[in-house]
């Protein structure tokens, strides 16, 4: 539905939500529907004064219009309402040029071109109903990564204009995450220009609300918060990511709300094929024949824990001896080594995305293997302990399809002779990042196992 603007002014407000005892400036549009000609309202919050348009004068001729319809009273009530109309039209069509012209009013232009889209109705990841007016040109992100990375592969990165001091995180070369993020640090140049909007689970509202986001993302399980924060800012609010899986829809939804549905088709399809390469082996196997595999999440020397929810391991054909444990959880759980040795698997992956080897108190290939207990194992005394990427602060489904390839080739390498995991690695991560040879360095950081 096309809108015309008709005048815009500010209001100072105190006891706002989530701005309680500050004075809040809000800015008001008046739009007219071409359609069926009545007038409608919107809000905006705004920090600091007018910005968007330069020219006073016009928007105190507006005001002047308006106070005339309020005030106009006596005999000559009728002549004026005439006047004050015949005034309303030219001075609307004069203000709706002005700011279809105007370079100073871009942002302006840029809400009033969303409202003339349809509105974009979408089930977010938390099973959430949202509706979004047009496409977003402006996001803010308080997921663990997870929304700049998707972002990032749908090739709509220039969309962030805000994101929480943890993504920022992602972006510092020489900070305790330089190996988790390895990949997305590629795009710090673009990234660390990016408002900071202080901590994903209790961000700056007011610094979120000056940003002006058409929709903000929030981690996947955090649905209630979804709600509170979406009531809170009168901004739609999605919760981005999945744990453990493909979760290809991430791509679908994020896809839809920045209108880049075919790139999200293109890099679902891509991944699936890739996929397929190891599956229809890895499909064929009886459930008897698969090896076994314990994973060591973030290894701890004193501390060993697992997760039983890394898709990669079963289509790649393995069984992860942890997916029947009492105490199993949706994230990683404690172990004991005694329950290790217990499950007594074919082969332990070492967790290795985290941070550096050799760091006291964490377990190193070497160190797993001479460990008093662990060293009892069959993966231990058969020399099939490896390193593995895995997942580390949230999901990529780049790296899991490139890691799928790396599993399988381990678990069955008679089965999988010709399957050349570096190059096809390095084709899924430039396909997702645009950026060559990164499954090859991405590889060298965490010390996987290489092929000769």
């Amino acid at each position: 539905m096309k809108r015309k603007l008709l005048f815009l002014f500010t209001y100072s407000a105190n006891n706002v939500s989530g701005n309680t005892g500050k004075n809040t400036e809000y800015m008001l549009y008046y739009f007219l529907n071409d359609n069926d000609n009545r007038y409608h309202y919107h809000k905006h919050y705004i920090k600091g004064r007018i910005l968007l348009m330069k020219n006073l004068q016009k928007i105190l001729v507006a005001l002047t219009i308006v106070l005339s319809i309020v005030g106009c009273t006596g005999e000559n009530e009728k002549n004026n309402v005439n006047e004050v109309a015949s005034n309303e039209a030219k001075q609307k069509d004069s203000i709706n040029k002005t700011t279809e012209s105007d370079d100073d009013s871009t942002r302006l232009d840029n809400h009033l071109d969303n409202n003339n889209e349809k509105t974009i109705q979408i089930t977010d990841c938390a099973g959430r109903k949202v509706e979004i007016e047009g496409t977003a040109e402006r996001i803010v992100d308080l997921t663990m990564i997870e929304g700049v990375r998707t972002l990032i592969q749908l090739g709509a990165q220039d969309r962030l204009v805000g994101m929480s001091q943890y993504d920022h995180q992602a972006f510092n070369p020489d900070g305790l995450f330089k190996k988790t993020y390895f990949i997305v640090s590629r795009f710090k140049s673009e990234m660390e220009k990016i408002t900071n909007v202080g901590s994903h689970t209790e961000p700056n509202i007011e610094m979120v609300l000056s940003l002006e986001p058409d929709v903000v993302f929030v981690e996947y399980n955090r649905k209630e918060y979804a709600d509170v924060l979406q009531k809170q800012i009168d901004i739609p609010v999605v919760c981005v990511g999945g744990y453990g899986s493909f979760n290809y829809e991430v791509f679908s939804i994020v896809g839809e709300i920045v209108g880049k549905e075919e790139r999200a088709k293109e890099l679902i399809a891509f991944a699936k094929e890739k996929i397929k390469l190891v599956t229809d082996i890895t499909d064929k196997i009886k459930e008897e024949d698969k090896k076994s595999i314990y994973y060591w999440v973030r290894p701890l020397i004193d501390d060993p824990r697992t997760d039983a929810y890394y898709e990669a391991f079963e289509l790649a054909g393995a069984i992860n001896v942890a997916s029947n444990a009492e105490n199993i959880s949706e994230s990683m759980f404690k172990v004991t080594k005694e329950q290790i040795l217990a499950w007594d698997a074919d082969y332990i992956f070492m967790h290795s995305s985290f941070t550096e080897e050799n760091v006291k108190g964490w377990h190193t290939i070497d160190s797993i293997k001479q460990d008093s207990i662990v060293k009892g194992t069959k993966a231990v005394i058969d020399n099939h302990v490896y390193p593995l990427r895995g997942p580390m602060r949230g999901w990529d489904i780049a790296t899991q399809a490139a890691e799928v390839l790396y599993i399988a080739k381990l678990l069955y390498p008679d089965k999988f002779i010709d399957l050349d995991v570096e190059q096809n690695g390095n084709e899924i991560l430039e396909k997702f990042y645009n950026i060559n040879g990164l499954y090859t360095d991405m590889s060298q950081k965490v010390n996987l196992y290489e092929w000769k």
